[in-house]
Formats: C-alpha cells, sequence, structure tokens
C-alpha cells in the first residue's frame, strides 16, 4: 500500500574542485530518509546539475538550468574550496547564481567552506581569491559553516540536514500534509455527490424494469399477431418421420390468460405454426431436434417461446418489484478532500431505531422468489451503488476486493432447495454494516480500508428509510488523521 509521503528536492550546487563532498552528501540524505521516510513521512531527494539536467536548446546554460530544476528546489547545500567557477552573465559563478535564488526565494542554503589542505600546484589563485572574497560577504550573515575533514563535514552536514528538516514548525507542517480531509457527504437520486442527504423511491439497479416488461411482451405479441404463416395442411411425402410442432394447450391458455390481463385481443390464427415440423433424427443436445419449416414458420415458433420466457421472468421480477414498492432510501458516500491518502477509516452513522430498515425487517419471501434471487439476479447489484465519474463503488476501497462467489446447494433432482439460509448470508455481505441499538437510535458503523486524496468513496448499498429523519449526525476516523471528524448532513426529501 502506498505510504502519505512529504518529498523535499535539495539542491547540490558546487565548482568542479569539490567530488568527493557531493558523494557524501548523497550518503547523508540517504541515511536521513532511512531514519525518517517511515516514521514521519519524509523523504529527500537531491538534484545536481550532472544528474538532473537534459539537453536544450534556446537559451543560456545556466538560465535553462534554472528552469530546469533549480528553482523547484526546497532548499540548497553549496560548497567551495579553491575554486569558484564559471561566471555567468549576472554573477561570479553558477554555484554563486543558484544560491542568490534561493536565498531571493526565502529558502534554505546550507553553505560550507573546505578547509582542506590542497597542493600548491592544484590551487587556482585567482579562483582561490573570489572564494575569499565571496566567504568575506557572507562572514557576518552566519550562513555557513567551515570544515577541515570528509568526516567532520558528514557529521555537520547530516546535523545540519535534520534540524532544518525536524524542527517543529516543519513537522507540524507535514504532520498537517499528510491529513486527509474526510467528510460525509450524499447521492442524489441522478447519482450527483451533494451536501444535503436526499431521500427517494428505491429503484434496483436493474436492466430492465417492471413497466419495461410489460412494454417488451406487448411489443412480443404484436409481432406474433403480424406472422402470417396459415394452417397446417399436410406433412409432405417423404417425411412421415418429421413430428408437426404445435402450441399445447396448457401454453395457449397461459399466453391468452396474459393477454386478457394486458388488455389485448388475439388474432384467431395467433398460434398457427403453418407446417413447422422437427425432425428427431437431427436432434441437437442443446438445442434439441431441428426444426423444419418456412422462415416465417421458424420465427414465429421461437417468437412464441421467447414470449413464454419474458413472461415467466416478468413474473418473477414483479414479486421482487413490488416488494419494495413503498421503500425509500438514502445512498452515502465518504469523501478525502484531503492532501493524503488514508486507511482504516470507521464511519460511525446515528439513525433512529423508528426510521432504519434493518435486516430483520427485510422483505420476507418465498423460497421460490429468494432462489431467483439468489441465481438469476445480481444482489450486489440490485442494492448497491455503483461507482460513477464522481465516485468509487465500495469494492474499490477494500484491500481484499475479489468478487464473493456464494455456492448454494441445489439438493437431489426435482427437490427444491432451503434458500433461506444462503440468501440471509447474501444480504449479510451485502449490507456489511455493523448496527448496535443505542437508546432510541441505531448506531451504524462500517470501514473503509483506503481511500486515495480527492477520492470519493460510496457506501456499500442504499440504507432504506421506514420513517422520515431530520439529519444524520457521524463520526469518522482514521489512520492519518489524530482528530475525530464530526458532523451532521441534512436531510433534503426529493418529491417523488
Amino acid at each position: 500500500m502506498a505510504q502519505n509521503v512529504v518529498l523535499y528536492n535539495l539542491l547540490i550546487s558546487c565548482p568542479g574542485d569539490v567530488q568527493g563532498e557531493v558523494k557524501l552528501i548523497e550518503d547523508a540524505v540517504g541515511e536521513f530518509n532511512e531514519l525518517y521516510t517511515k516514521p514521519l513521512g519524509i523523504t529527500i531527494q537531491t538534484r545536481h546539475w550532472s544528474k538532473s539536467s537534459y539537453a536544450q536548446s534556446g537559451g543560456k546554460p545556466q538560465a535553462l538550468l534554472n528552469e530546469q530544476f533549480v528553482s523547484e528546489c526546497d532548499a540548497a547545500v553549496a560548497i567551495f574550496w579553491t575554486r569558484f567557477g564559471t561566471p555567468t552573465d549576472e554573477y561570479g559563478s553558477g554555484t554563486e547564481e543558484e544560491i542568490e535564488i534561493m536565498l531571493q526565494s526565502g529558502k534554505q542554503v546550507f553553505m560550507y567552506f573546505s578547509e582542506k589542505s590542497c597542493p600548491p600546484s592544484q590551487v587556482d589563485d585567482e579562483g582561490y581569491k573570489r572564494v575569499r572574497a565571496f566567504r568575506e560577504k557572507y562572514k557576518d550573515k552566519g550562513v555557513y559553516f567551515t570544515y577541515s575533514t570528509d568526516e567532520e563535514f558528514r557529521k555537520l552536514f547530516l546535523a545540519h540536514l535534520s534540524m532544518y528538516f525536524l524542527s517543529d514548525k516543519r513537522v507540524k507542517d507535514i504532520a498537517s500534509e499528510r491529513c486527509s480531509g474526510l467528510k460525509l457527504l450524499g447521492i442524489d437520486e441522478n447519482g450527483k455527490l451533494s451536501e444535503d442527504v436526499s431521500i427517494y423511491q428505491f429503484r434496483p439497479n436493474t436492466n430492465i424494469t417492471m413497466e419495461e416488461y410489460m412494454d417488451s411482451i406487448r411489443a412480443i405479441y404484436q409481432e406474433i399477431a403480424g406472422i402470417k404463416v396459415g394452417r397446417r395442411t399436410s406433412i409432405p411425402a417423404g417425411l412421415f418421420l418429421y413430428q408437426p410442432v404445435d402450441i399445447n394447450e396448457e401454453e395457449k391458455e397461459f399466453i391468452t390468460s396474459i393477454a386478457k390481463i394486458l388488455e389485448l385481443e388475439l388474432p384467431e390464427d395467433f398460434f398457427d405454426l403453418g407446417n413447422l415440423s422437427k425432425n428427431p433424427l437431427s436432434s441437437d443436445f442443446l438445442t434439441g431436434p431441428r426444426l423444419e419449416g418456412s422462415a416465417d414458420e421458424i420465427r414465429k415458433y421461437e417468437k412464441i417461446q421467447e414470449l413464454q420466457e419474458t413472461i415467466s421472468d416478468a413474473l418473477k421480477w414483479a414479486r421482487v418489484e413490488e416488494a419494495f414498492s413503498d421503500k425509500r432510501c438514502i445512498k452515502l458516500a465518504i469523501q478525502n478532500c484531503g492532501k493524503a491518502i488514508d486507511e482504516d477509516v470507521e464511519i460511525t452513522v446515528e439513525i433512529p431505531q423508528k426510521s432504519l430498515l434493518t435486516l430483520d425487517e427485510f422483505p420476507q419471501f418465498s423460497n421460490k422468489t429468494m432462489g431467483y434471487l439468489l441465481n438469476e439476479c445480481a444482489m450486489d447489484v440490485l442494492f448497491g451503488i455503483s461507482s460513477t465519474a464522481e465516485y468509487l463503488e465500495y469494492s474499490e476501497s477494500q484491500k481484499n476486493s475479489s468478487p464473493y462467489y456464494r455456492s448454494s446447494s441445489h439438493g437431489l433432482p426435482g427437490i427444491i432447495p432451503d434458500y433461506s439460509g444462503d440468501f440471509k448470508a447474501e444480504l449479510d455481505d451485502i449490507f456489511c454494516y455493523s448496527i448496535y441499538p443505542s437508546g432510541d437510535n441505531y448506531i451504524l458503523k462500517l470501514k473503509v480500508d483506503y481511500i486515495k486524496h480527492n477520492t470519493s468513496v460510496a457506501f456499500p448499498s442504499v440504507l432504506f428509510l421506514t420513517d422520515e429523519i431530520t439529519g444524520i449526525p457521524y463520526k469518522i476516523t482514521s489512520k492519518s488523521n489524530p482528530d475525530i471528524v464530526e458532523g451532521t448532513l441534512k436531510i433534503q426529501v426529493d418529491a417523488i
């Protein structure tokens, strides 16, 4: 899992005669990161022209370096020995220009002058004079230190680095930057996040509603009525093995009764299939005997089968839709509007007992309907809150977010199993809130494993209400935020 880390860029600026110290700086920064990145979330990245610059045309070399990485650094370490460096258009050397840019921006500069011995033959007299003059310039400003050995420099620099980046103010600033900004939001009927909570009629997340089922059934009735194939005449000679295909009386009665309910008048030839027959000698394991007849005869038969299946699906769905026809609900989401990720988030909301529909009060279904919901419907989709461009679904915030597959016992052939146990377990998985009675209220708790900054995560499911509420008090605790976030969501009742 990713960590909340505040990154600082440290500029290394020095003339060409200072090389060993560059390695010492890298080692000191590595030691600092090893000590403090994990516990405090602080990490330092070094920037140096040798590794941070790239070939670029269209400007002066130093100006290009300034643009590429110098200006974005948070602090700098500058070291002088015997050389001052190559002059730029505005300053005595590139190092001096980088120092001045940092100081003028109010940024920290760690400045050091080496007093290590050097063979006279390697000393640039003119360069060394410029170094001493530059040192004299900053003598009374207390911004530089001297050293005589590599070990002295390493210890000195690590101490200064630690004192600056671990100051009380900076640690507090870092802690503030590492904090998330959590709050509870509502989701309106259009799937938009809102500062208020909307209460509206529950509509299952399904591909087709009862109204759409009825429209589809009416359309199939009309399509069948429009296919004219005539009555059966006789089976052609040589086809004595073929069996005529008809719609049996029970199926006719079923289809006719539904037509009456829908106030549809069926033509006399509605069930006529012409000379349609089936060939038992060309039977397929999946589809059965092959149909023999004209294209219209086959199409009419298949449409009648589709009609029966659609009516059967509609009747099964009708029991579910009816059970929730009077149910109202709310949808909630948690948002991290802070600058850091957060983990181990626990949300607590308070709802009056008289207003919340718990699983113990969930609509009761027959064993057959429970089997239908378990085996033919995605219950987590029906009652869940799917992701949108504004928020993630709950499973995407969980560390163990692999899909859950429940195995249902099908029992012996011809025997319908008892689905009640599996049905209850499935509801517990979907409505995965811990609920505790507290006086006249219920306390609901929900855990979110992980939420990125500038991200919102929906609750795992809708919450059903049985009575009006005026507001939803909440508390949020988390790993990255030492404070308890408290608030109350206002209720906006939508017109239904």
